[in-house]
């Protein structure tokens, strides 16, 4: 299936008007991945969905993804959402990074 892979950080107002923070732009500085899987033709209860450290392993009856992540993930705390309209499955998961305390 198609997919994407976003990265969102968590700002607030202090963040982006006096820059109080050393964050930029750039993936280093993210804290959550969100994938984006298009799954035409689907129900939310044939979704099966593992998350392992570096792995997202999706199955349905019609289509399989096994996605290798860019970073390391927390898979025990992830969320997903299932948009049956846009027929979209929505996975948000926390990165887990070494040294997360600096950025």
């Amino acid at each position: 299936p198609r997919y994407q892979i976003l990265f969102k950080q968590h700002l607030g107002t202090e963040d982006i008007f006096f820059g109080m923070n050393r964050k930029d732009p750039s993936t280093a500085c993210c804290e959550d991945m969100v994938i984006k899987i298009k799954l035409p033709e689907t129900k939310y209860s044939d979704i099966t969905l593992d998350i392992q450290d570096t792995v997202l392993d999706l199955r349905t009856p019609q289509k399989k993804l096994l996605l290798h992540l860019p970073y390391h993930v927390d898979g025990k705390n992830g969320k997903a959402h299932f948009f049956s309209e846009e027929e979209i499955l929505e996975v948000t998961l926390r990165l887990s990074r070494k040294f997360d305390f600096i950025s």
